[in-house]
């Protein structure tokens, strides 16, 4: 089994404690992450190898972020020492009626200095079997799509299977390039972890309602991006929270057939990164030829035990994730 490779941005979140706001003088938390970071770290935590492309700042803060990947034995020896700064992304958490707000400042961050002259792609290629990226890298800029663009083709000489989560960030990318940019970029997966902002004709610029869709309504849209990107399978997940503040996580695939996930509830501690344990999730069982049935399931135990840990990532151990299936019990002794 080859090693997973990794392009995207590094992040930093801050947050205010105690469900505070953004003011002078509060007491904040820092977590390293980004999605295709927080991939990586719950894919080494489930016993998988990975490989992380990036750029990081030659100063201190970029060797502390470095040493967080290392920690989490990612494969660091592609990383570019490029540019003057990390992405930053504020977090207020939401409490009660009063929903969380997201504040970003990632202009000009040092992946986005990387171009392809500066990669021995023979080296960073080596040993690799999938390569994975998100919509996030698409949005950050010109350069990051024409780079991105470049290994994409690369990973399809070398034969490498590709995977792609949509992960829309509209305080990022205006919708309509959205949908434009990332229908272009999902010609090149063989695996999609959702299904907008895609186009299945030039007139579609509009989100599927997700949230009003009927099972056919979802299993047509998924049948019908699958043919016309001649994905292998396609991915969706419903995360809904209750009146008493459980969350409710199940997720579909459709591989030719629709398949649906059984539904896993539970408070909710930090929702942040349950995507990425989702996709990561996924991930391990296509690349262990698991069944869809046990992909998706594995898959959405994943997101739904994320919600449950602190931090922007995963890194447990797939024994502890397989738990949630069997346990009754509150304490394991």
């Amino acid at each position: 089994m080859g090693k997973i490779l990794f392009f995207g941005e590094p992040l930093i979140r801050i947050t205010p404690q105690q469900f505070d706001v953004l003011h002078d003088g509060i007491n904040a938390s820092i977590h390293y992450g980004g999605s295709e970071v927080n991939v990586a770290c719950a894919l080494q935590g489930f016993g998988l190898q990975t490989r992380l492309l990036t750029g990081l700042p030659k100063n201190r803060l970029g060797d502390s972020y470095l040493s967080f990947l290392q920690h989490h034995a990612i494969d660091t020896r592609e990383i570019c020492r490029i540019g003057k700064r990390i992405g930053v992304y504020y977090l207020e958490s939401g409490f009660g009626c009063r929903q969380g707000e997201v504040t970003y400042d990632r202009m000009d961050t040092s992946v986005s200095e990387i171009t392809i002259d500066m990669l021995d792609l023979d080296s960073l290629f080596e040993g690799v079997s999938h390569f994975h990226f998100s919509g996030i890298s698409i949005a950050i800029s010109q350069n990051c799509r024409e780079l991105l663009e470049q290994l994409l083709i690369e990973a399809r000489k070398r034969q490498i299977i590709i995977s792609f989560d949509p992960n829309l960030r509209q305080h990022m990318i205006k919708l309509h390039d959205a949908k434009k940019e990332f229908s272009h970029f999902a010609t090149y997966a063989d695996y999609c972890f959702g299904i907008e902002p895609l186009m299945l004709d030039r007139q579609d610029f509009t989100l599927f309602d997700r949230e009003n869709a009927t099972l056919e309504e979802l299993e047509h849209r998924m049948k019908d991006l699958k043919k016309k990107f001649h994905f292998k399978a396609i991915f969706h997940t419903i995360r809904e929270t209750d009146g008493a503040g459980i969350n409710h996580y199940q997720a579909f695939a459709f591989d030719g057939t629709l398949h649906a996930s059984q539904t896993f509830s539970t408070k909710v501690l930090q929702r942040i990164g349950s995507g990425d344990a989702f996709v990561a999730g996924a991930l391990y069982q296509l690349i262990a030829g698991a069944s869809m049935s046990k992909t998706i399931n594995f898959a959405a135990a994943a997101g739904s035990f994320k919600c449950t840990v602190a931090g922007d990532y995963l890194h447990h151990p797939a024994e502890q994730i397989d738990k949630l299936f069997t346990q009754s019990k509150d304490i394991s002794r």
